[in-house]
Order: structure tokens, then sequence, then C-alpha cells
């Protein structure tokens, strides 16, 4: 399954969250973890995702395949800063939003804007070990093999925001 990327679906959802769940535990982990939430849930209900990315079993969860790529044209269009913390021996990235002109929440329809604030209410208090402890815990990751393609199909097993 290939579905077509949607630039400025997953842009926007990028900022929602930079904007709505930004505490001392959004880094780049766990924004991953937040849009594998928002695509494999808005999936497991309405049979297609909303960025339009593919996934990535990797250590800490699955990973959106052009997050990187996503985050670097918000970086290079002004929309966002990041800065690098060290922790643990390791950098954590973290964002701010520095253009807010840019984030346009009008683009998403009403079931998008409720599952996005879901998402925030739910895991925006979470750490990030917590929330990737849980997806570990689901079966699109742990039926897929590392560094392979996280399969959609398994997103019924889901049971956050039922």
């Amino acid at each position: 399954m290939c579905p077509k990327l949607d630039e400025r679906a997953y842009k926007n959802a990028i900022l929602y969250f930079i904007k709505y769940c930004n505490n001392k535990y959004l880094h780049a982990t766990k924004l991953n973890k937040l849009l594998y939430y928002l695509d494999f849930v808005y999936f497991r209900d309405h049979k297609k995702s909303i960025t339009g990315d593919v996934y990535i079993h990797q250590g800490y969860g699955p990973v959106p395949s052009r997050v990187d790529e996503m985050l670097a044209k918000l970086k290079n269009e002004g929309a966002i800063d990041t800065e690098a913390i060290p922790h643990n021996d390791v950098e954590m990235i973290n964002f701010s939003l520095k253009d807010e002109t840019k984030f346009n929440e009008s683009i998403f329809p009403a079931d998008h804007k409720k599952l996005l604030k879901q998402i925030c209410d739910e895991l925006g208090s979470w750490p990030t070990e917590k929330i990737v402890a849980q997806t570990h815990l689901e079966a699109p990751w742990f039926y897929s093999k590392p560094y392979e393609i996280v399969d959609y199909a398994y997103a019924r097993d889901i049971d956050l925001f039922k």
C-alpha cells in the first residue's frame, strides 16, 4: 500500500503538535509517535491515513518515513525552529513555532481536528518512554520486522481513542 503523501496535512499536523503538545516531553521521538497515532487511529476508523506517509519499524517504535523531510521544509520555510539539547549521552531535538501564520488549522475537517485534540489531550503529558512502550505493545509495531514498513492493516488492533 502506497498512499499519496498529503504534504499540507502533514506539515499542519506537525505544527499542530508543536503548538498544542509542546511541553518538556515533545522531542523528535515523541513527535513520531503522535503522528503514528494520528495516521493509524484515523486509518483504523476511516481506512485511510491523514498524512499519507508510511511508517518504518525502528527501535523506538514506528517512525514516519518522511518526517525529517517535512521538518526540514518547515524549518526552511521559517515556520519552526529546532534546538538540540544534550540528554543522557544523546541529543534530543526540541521544537518551537517560529511563525504562527504558517500554521493553518482550518485545513483540517472536524474529524481530523477531533483526533488531533484527543491525541494531545491524552498523550501530550506522557513521557517519551511511556508512549514508546505503548507503541511496542500494539499489533502494528509488534507484527512488523525491524526496518520494514509497518502495515496499516494492523491498525484495527489499536485500542486508544475507541
